[in-house]
């Protein structure tokens, strides 16, 4: 019992669980609801609803229907959607069709942004945008049955190839 309390005492941590690693969405999933973490989020696959994090990034693959809430947001894949976020980072190749209202803002070349930008001191307090008529997330096809949809000529694996 003794040394029970000095462990405590010395992880500093005052008996609460050690911070999670990164949560990653990887490219074969699709999520339909919303999505909250207290830490990192990687989104290399599909959500349509409201994301929530400390820190979100959405990969080249990655696509995000819905609005974005987090401190630091990195978007190298597509939103659609309103982002909220204090450090909003735009690289080259990322898509955003929505507002962003953030503290600051990066937007590398090759960025595409489709809605206004709005700096506020405290982008993570502010009541969501007005809703705009985003587009309605496409069904996930059923890959057993043929069908002849523009989704299911769009849709490609994704083939991942380590570095050497």
């Amino acid at each position: 019992m003794i040394f029970k309390s000095l462990r405590r005492k010395k992880s500093g941590n005052n008996g609460q669980r050690p911070p999670a690693g990164p949560s990653i969405i990887s490219s074969d999933v699709v999520i339909e609801g919303n999505v909250t973490t207290a830490g990192e989020l990687q989104i290399d696959g599909a959500v349509h609803g409201t994301v929530r994090a400390h820190s979100c990034v959405i990969d080249m693959q990655g696509v995000v229907q819905g609005e974005i809430i987090a401190e630091e947001v990195y978007v190298r894949g597509r939103v659609i959607g309103p982002i909220r976020g204090v450090h909003v980072h735009l690289h080259a190749g990322a898509h955003v069709e929505g507002d962003v209202i953030n503290e600051t803002l990066s937007v590398e070349n090759g960025a595409f942004i489709d809605g206004s930008v709005r700096r506020s001191e405290d982008p993570l307090a502010e009541p969501a945008p007005s809703r705009l008529a985003y587009a309605p997330a496409p069904a996930f096809p059923d890959f057993g049955a043929p069908s002849n949809s523009s989704y299911d000529q769009d849709y490609r694996p994704v083939r991942a190839i380590k570095p050497r």
